[in-house]
């Protein structure tokens, strides 16, 4: 079975348990980690912050109220910058727990069809795989467990660039989402929390998703018999991550999305960074459409009188004048505070040149530029917020750089979405920025570091044909850079 025929049921996913509480960003969750299945938690208020129109905040609990996302249309937006990276990504799904009741009335700013009107006012509803397109599959029949056994689910390929909604809760509130209306007639798909294999199918025909927690993911067998999709969430070591593959299970919920921390807990190909694993048989050997780098270095730090990082550049020296925009994205968990990503000009090649740079640092900093003005003179930093404190500062991945005035005037924005910018630097070099490029520092050689460039929308990649270390040499350095896909994905020690 090659990719073209592979279904959405045939297939197991890695799944992050509450997304938006964990160390690693959204971006990184998809991009670096390869996870094409998140889960948010839905409220209809917050202490201190009030009722929403049209909205949801993004918390676990009033005891837990900290979260990278704080509304569910910030999420959304970075859904949008998603598909901005990476137009033809595999299939995403979003499990929303309910943990308020909706209103009742259609019409009321917190109801069903106000949530339906939120996801397709953000997303469009082509970006969206609804109930209504399961329903499309099978037209003679009526519900959605019908039109399961009629046609199945479509091919993943099929389902590129597609997102699609489940929502998890209490029965009673899920039954207010659909209110009158037919599940035709929703965003969203509806799940059941299930203990035995007796509470499947249900008593519920439109029900295709089932919810379970490791205790009970043993019924995910019986969900996947009967051509359904089970998650089990609370996955959070090895023994119940391999309690969930032997039954399989499709979307595996769990805490630990760094998997050079935690190996047990992947699903992505390690050289082709396809996110999923076929439950039977051989997984294809395929990769996300887009053009993206990832560098590495084992170093010290882009910073002070002297520059020790890996290079991956092209000589400009007969057209200085260019701009790129790229998305960076890393581990974000588990390394130095001080692991630098950046898209780099310089003067030279010598470690103390000058050069300018837009970077993502690894945690707890905003998107910053750097830049030393003379030959073997100190660094100057600036980061700066991009006035969105709704969404977790060290987690944005957009940048761009650009280069004018013949190589002498360097200027970087940052963006949260890889559409709406901000500018957070500039410099103007009494010398021209020749040598334009991508690199990585890891802060300190003894330990590693590895981000991926990725050139937005499919456009193509730049002329980054050359490769080197950058200051100091020898046995405790090291690096590369790999746009073909080789060891691109691999986890490592530079993970």
């Amino acid at each position: 079975m090659n990719l073209p025929d592979l279904r959405y049921n045939e297939v197991r996913q890695k799944s992050a348990h509450n997304a938006f509480e964990r160390r690693e960003g959204v971006y990184d969750q998809v991009v670096y980690w390869r996870i094409r299945s998140l889960e948010l938690d839905l409220h209809k208020g917050k202490l201190g912050h009030g009722r929403l129109t049209g909205d949801w905040y993004i918390y676990h609990g009033a005891h837990n109220p900290n979260t990278s996302v704080h509304r569910l249309s910030d999420f959304l937006r970075l859904c949008r910058g998603i598909r901005q990276a990476i137009p033809r990504h595999e299939v995403i799904t979003v499990f929303l727990d309910i943990r308020d009741d909706f209103h009742t009335t259609p019409g009321a700013s917190q109801s069903g069809a106000a949530l339906d009107r939120l996801l397709i006012e953000q997303l469009g509803k082509d970006r969206l795989h609804t109930p209504s397109d399961l329903l499309e599959r099978a037209p003679l029949e009526t519900t959605l467990q019908a039109a399961v056994r009629e046609q199945g689910w479509p091919p993943l390929e099929e389902l590129r660039g597609k997102i699609l909604f489940v929502l998890t809760g209490p029965p009673q509130v899920l039954t207010t989402y659909r209110g009158s209306r037919s599940p035709g007639q929703c965003a969203a798909f509806l799940s059941s929390r299930v203990e035995r294999k007796a509470d499947v199918p249900g008593q519920d025909p439109d029900i295709a998703f089932f919810n379970m927690s490791d205790k009970h993911v043993k019924v995910s067998r019986a969900v996947r018999k009967l051509g359904f999709v089970s998650r089990g969430y609370y996955i959070n070591d090895a023994s119940r991550w391999k309690t969930a593959v032997e039954h399989d299970c499709h979307h595996l919920a769990t805490d630990n999305i760094n998997a050079h921390e935690d190996r047990w807990s992947q699903t992505a190909r390690p050289r082709t960074g396809f996110p999923f694993q076929k439950l039977a048989g051989n997984t294809p050997s395929v990769t996300e459409s887009g053009e993206m780098c990832g560098v590495w270095a084992r170093s010290g730090d882009i910073w002070g009188d002297t520059d020790s990082f890996y290079y991956q550049f092209a000589d400009c020296r007969s057209h200085p004048d260019n701009r790129y925009d790229f998305y960076i994205s890393g581990a974000n968990s588990h390394g130095d505070d001080w692991l630098k990503g950046g898209l780099i000009a310089r003067a030279s090649l010598a470690g103390n040149a000058p050069y300018f740079g837009v970077f993502r640092i690894a945690e707890h900093h905003a998107l910053r530029v750097q830049y030393r003005v003379g030959e073997g003179g100190s660094t100057v930093a600036r980061e700066r917020s991009l006035g969105s404190w709704v969404i977790a500062e060290d987690t944005l991945m957009f940048v761009r750089l650009s280069i004018t005035g013949g190589g002498h005037r360097a200027r970087a924005w940052g963006s949260v979405d890889g559409t709406s910018w901000l500018e957070i630097g500039s410099f103007d070099f009494d010398r021209p920025l020749k040598y334009q490029g991508i690199g990585v520092s890891s802060h300190r050689e003894a330990s590693g570091a590895k981000f991926l460039f990725g050139v937005p929308n499919g456009r193509a990649r730049p002329p980054f044909t050359r490769g080197q270390l950058v200051g100091p040499r020898g046995k405790k350095y090291g690096g590369g850079a790999d746009w073909e896909g080789a060891a691109r994905w691999k986890v490592t020690g530079f993970g």
